[in-house]
């Protein structure tokens, strides 16, 4: 078995997370940041580790999962600001 110094895993660690964002910067260009969300919702990160990768907040992460979530189960998403419920306006 080998044994890595804390050094080596912290070096690793990093060189992880420098792979994601470049992977993270590729995907940007080719994809919205809901697309994204949802690939990486799918990978069993938190909702915290996507937003790092994705150089966003938490709360953003986690509104975008829960609107994908709604969309997925078929529940109307509401837009209480505009009066629309699935892009149709509500009287």
């Amino acid at each position: 078995m080998i044994r890595m110094s804390p050094a080596s895993i912290d070096d690793l660690l990093k060189q992880a997370k420098t792979t994601n964002r470049l992977l993270a910067a590729q995907l940007k260009s080719q994809m919205s940041q809901m697309q994204l969300v949802k690939l990486l919702g799918t990978t069993g990160l938190t909702a915290k580790e996507i937003a790092e990768v994705l150089d966003t907040t938490p709360a953003t992460v986690a509104v975008t999962l829960q609107r994908l979530r709604q969309k997925q189960s078929g529940k109307p998403t509401v837009a209480k600001a505009s009066g629309q419920i699935n892009g149709s306006t509500v009287e």
